[in-house]
């Protein structure tokens, strides 16, 4: 009968195979790393691409001098979403128009608790347009596979009014 401990002190100088050990073991962690890293990726370029069109559309709002202000938020909006004022294709994937929050108000040009300068005026209060949206982002594949929930992405930019 053989026993176990002639089985290891055979095994105990022979290299055979210890690549392909130490391959079993190291691969699955270097997917689930480079997964990881592709998933991030992912979801910082749907950050900036949504951030991108907040900026491109409250920019355009405050400078938009049709009298109609629903106009200027189509049409804000549109360039938000779809990059062009009219027509143009998906920033995003799945990003539309109703996710986009538009507002506007006349704001204090200086923060009358600390003092602070917001805005250089020559009168007390200017006008703002804030641009906003929340997406839910969807392509969560490694992200849901290790057990977290759904994933919103918000993005916001406000801009002196210089148009209306």
């Amino acid at each position: 009968m053989i026993k176990l401990s002639d089985i290891i002190q055979r095994f105990r100088g022979e290299e055979n195979g210890a690549a392909l050990v130490e391959v079993a073991l190291v691969v699955p962690f270097m997917l689930l790393l480079s997964a990881g890293v592709f998933e991030f990726s992912n979801i910082l370029n749907t950050r900036l691409l949504l951030e991108a069109g907040v900026e491109d559309g409250a920019r355009y709002m405050a400078r938009c001098n049709d009298s109609n202000w629903s106009n200027c938020v189509a049409l804000g909006t549109n360039l938000a979403v779809k990059g062009a004022v009219t027509g143009g294709s998906a920033r995003v994937k799945g990003w539309t128009t109703a996710q986009v929050t538009v507002t506007k108000s006349s704001t204090a040009a200086v923060d009358s608790s600390t003092g602070t300068v917001l805005y250089l005026s020559s009168t007390g209060t200017v006008n703002v347009v804030q641009v906003s949206t929340s997406f839910p982002y969807s392509d969560i594949g490694l992200w849901g596979y290790l057990g977290f929930g759904a994933l919103e992405i918000t993005a916001t930019h406000q801009e002196r009014v210089f148009g209306w």
